[in-house]
């Protein structure tokens, strides 16, 4: 991916009024998977070809991660955590589609049987 239109994306996210959780999610995990520093946006930005520097696993168990605090929730029966999960969940995938199509979609099999 071109390292301008990665900062791009974060910048509008990061400069976004709206809701902080999706905010929180989707930067988190653009920067994780490009190796993005925090301040790394804000600086005059060259434009070359970015990797993705977390491999597809990575990406997954982070995923899991987000599968693991909602199935919690809901043994729990907190159903302010349930929504607030669950929609983490679909932040996440719509970040990773950003990036990735394929592993967005393989997130929406996964999240559709849950």
């Amino acid at each position: 991916m071109r390292n301008k239109e990665l900062m791009t994306k974060i910048k509008e996210l990061a400069t976004s009024f709206g809701n902080a959780s999706r905010i929180d999610v989707q930067i988190a995990i653009i920067r994780q998977a490009f190796g993005v520093k925090n301040d790394e946006h804000q600086k005059m930005i060259r434009d070359y070809e970015r990797k993705v520097v977390l491999s597809d696993d990575q990406i997954r168990e982070k995923f899991q991660e987000r599968i693991r605090f909602y199935k919690w929730a809901v043994k729990e029966n907190n159903r302010v955590r349930i929504h607030e999960f669950g929609n983490e969940i679909f932040y996440f995938i719509d970040a990773v589609r950003f990036f990735n199509f394929n592993l967005a979609d393989e997130f929406e099999l996964v999240a559709a049987q849950i």
